[in-house]
């Protein structure tokens, strides 16, 4: 909440900030990068040791991974903050958009990759 104050009525007015503000969404984009990094960092980490992927090409994955887990996370938070206000509803909605998101950008860039070749 933030304050104003109405000079005309020599009154002060609360106005309710919306959820989905910008430090809010950076705030989740960090979250999800540091969740989706990890994740990835793990599972490149294995399989370097396997031998199946070289060392850079595992920090390349990894921050592929971070960054659209990152913009993931931030764009489903945007979407349920802007339809739900709170509970298993809001919760769901960024899953389902966080989801479709992560999604679509593996989608893209598994398409963009087959075109460069």
């Amino acid at each position: 909440m933030s304050d104003t104050y109405d000079l005309t009525r020599s009154t002060t007015i609360r106005t309710q900030t919306s959820g989905a503000d910008c430090a809010s969404l950076v705030r989740l984009a960090t979250l999800g990068a540091l969740v989706g990094g990890s994740l990835a960092a793990a599972s490149n980490l294995r399989r370097v040791e396997s031998g199946d992927l070289n060392p850079s090409a595992a920090v390349a994955a990894t921050g592929t991974t971070a960054l659209t887990t990152a913009v993931a996370t931030a764009l489903g938070g945007a979407v349920a903050s802007s339809l739900a206000e709170q509970g298993l509803a809001r919760l769901g909605i960024m899953f389902a958009a966080g989801t479709l998101t992560l999604y679509g950008l593996q989608r893209w860039s598994e398409e963009r990759g087959e075109t460069d070749e």
